[in-house]
């Protein structure tokens, strides 16, 4: 969380001079962390190479890249965050290039050809099999009793009207001795 706190106000403080800075596109610039930023390459990939002195926080604020993500493109886990002296760093990957096409489409002159009549048989009819009637059994003493859901209701209620005089009768009323 500390070091959240001090990234944040890194990257604060980043944004806010960042509009007063001249940036060059040809030489590496200082930047108010006294580190060098790398150019990107012709392809548009840049890597940094760990100087002393440097840290990947003071390197994710350079280059406004979070940490996390420079870990994650080099390899490494998210939460690492442990870089030493000259190891190279992939800031960003590559420009993929988009392809463009300098085809065109020439028209293909097409000769007329005659069309050739070819008649096609008509298929043999056969016969569909009909469907036959199976017998259905008749609805059992359960499928009655329990078929719908006002029986279902009803059958319960029975139940328990049954079960409850039955504790009426011999849970509470005594017996004459």
């Amino acid at each position: 969380m500390k070091y959240a706190k001090i990234l944040l106000l890194v990257c604060l403080a980043v944004l806010i001079a960042l509009p007063f800075g001249r940036i060059s596109a040809q030489d590496p610039t200082p930047n108010t962390y006294g580190i060098l930023t790398s150019t990107p390459q012709p392809d548009g990939s840049i890597y940094h190479i760990v100087q002393p002195g440097e840290s990947l926080w003071v390197i994710s604020a350079a280059y406004g890249i979070p940490g996390s993500e420079i870990m994650v493109l080099n390899g490494n886990s998210a939460e690492a965050n442990e870089v030493y002296i000259n190891d190279v760093l992939l800031i960003r990957r590559a420009n993929t290039p988009i392809p463009t096409s300098n085809f065109t489409a020439t028209p293909i002159p097409r000769t007329p050809q005659p069309t050739i009549f070819m008649p096609s048989r008509t298929p043999i009819p056969t016969k569909t099999p009909l469907p036959t009637a199976t017998p259905t059994l008749p609805p059992s003493t359960t499928q009655l009793l329990f078929g719908d859901s006002q029986k279902v209701g009803l059958t319960m209620t029975v139940i328990s009207g049954v079960g409850l005089l039955l504790v009426i009768v011999f849970g509470f009323l005594k017996k004459p001795r």
